[in-house]
Parts: structure tokens; C-alpha cells; sequence
């Protein structure tokens, strides 16, 4: 089971946001998000015509609070990490990101645990190296989701067919591996798709 805090513009694509859920359920990660990352999703979403408005959006957070109701990370913790973090980031306005991964480990979120994934695209204003002497392990969406596969290909399977099966439009695997791939996780989505082809998982 890993700690993850998922960046807003890995939580904007809905596929990816839903398996990454998903995974949560199956216990493979421990999904978490803070108020700061939430809003900024929303306000991504809106903005690029997603959600036709800030209500819409808020109502779609409520829903991902009720999915997991521990994943969230209090403001208050993220900011008083802010400091310890700053050093580390490449860029200013994703220290809050960085911070709340930070408070999870300062806040002793999971004892025996001493690293936390944090899962970006925008990996870039991240200090990857300075990030991970803190116990702070930077991916993209699409690596870390090949990863997860390929060390527990059923579990993510199972995963991916859950979220297929909660989807009201039921779309074929084929489709939501479209879905996936158009969220940046190409490689993830292709592997998923050879295994399924080839009859190792059921998806």
C-alpha cells in the first residue's frame, strides 16, 4: 500500500482520477488531496469548459470527498509545511502540492511508512532530487501507473474494471482505454491493453 497525493493536473482527467480511486479501493495506494489541490482542479475543469460552472465543480469535489473521506489532508498541515518544502520547488505555486505530501509524513499518517508518491505532469517545478532526501518520491501519472501494473497487474485490472463497471455509460474496455490514454497515460493504457489481448487479465 502506497501513500500518493495526486496534483490537480493528474486529478483533471477523469479516467485517470477514477482508476487512481479505484486503486485506492483495491488497496494497492492510499489516495490523498488537500482543499489547495482540490481547488485548483476545479478551477482547471471550469476553465477549460469541463464543468460548465464553480457550483458544478464544487459538487464534483464533494463527490470525491464522499468517495474517499480520508483522503483528504487538512489546509492547516499543508501550510505549516510550506516552509520546509519552498527550498525544494522549482516553481512557487506547486510548493502547496509538495506540502501536503510533506505533512503526511511529518503528521505520521502511516507509521511504517517513509516515503510518499507525489504524482505530477508537471514535473518539472519540482525539485526531484532535494524532494526525495525528504521522503518524497516525484512520478508522472503514466510511470507510476505502469509501475503499479506491472508489479500487480490483476489488482489494477480489477481496478480498471470496477471503474469501467461504476461508469453509467458502461463503455467497452477498449473505450476507457481510449479515455485513459487521452488523459497522458499512453504507456499504461497500451500495457493494459496487450495483457488484456493476450488473455492475462480481464478487464
Amino acid at each position: 500500500m502506497i501513500p500518493v497525493v495526486a496534483d490537480a493536473d493528474t486529478l483533471f482527467g477523469a479516467t485517470t482520477r477514477g482508476l487512481l480511486i479505484h486503486l485506492d479501493y483495491q488497496g494497492l495506494i492510499r489516495l490523498h488531496w488537500s482543499p489547495l489541490i482540490l481547488d485548483e482542479m476545479s478551477r482547471a475543469l471550469v476553465d477549460t469548459g469541463r464543468k460548465p460552472d464553480a457550483e458544478s465543480a464544487r459538487r464534483h469535489e464533494l463527490l470525491m470527498r464522499t468517495a474517499l473521506p480520508q483522503a483528504e489532508i487538512p489546509t492547516q498541515q499543508v501550510q505549516a509545511q510550506f516552509a520546509t518544502v519552498a527550498p525544494t520547488m522549482r516553481s512557487a505555486k506547486d510548493t502547496h502540492v509538495a506540502a501536503c505530501a510533506a505533512a503526511i509524513l511529518v503528521n505520521r499518517y502511516y507509521a511504517d511508512k517513509q516515503v510518499v508518491s507525489l504524482v505530477t505532469k508537471n514535473i518539472r517545478d519540482f525539485g526531484v532530487r532535494k524532494l526525495a532526501t525528504i521522503g518524497i518520491d516525484v512520478q508522472r501519472p503514466d510511470g507510476f501507473l505502469l509501475q503499479q501494473f506491472k508489479q500487480k497487474p490483476a489488482a489494477v485490472a480489477a481496478a480498471f474494471a470496477a471503474l469501467r463497471s461504476s461508469l453509467r455509460s458502461a463503455p467497452a474496455p477498449e473505450r476507457l482505454l481510449e479515455r485513459l490514454a487521452a488523459d497522458g497515460q499512453a504507456v499504461t493504457a497500451a500495457a493494459l491493453h496487450d495483457a488484456w489481448q493476450q488473455g492475462s487479465i480481464r478487464l
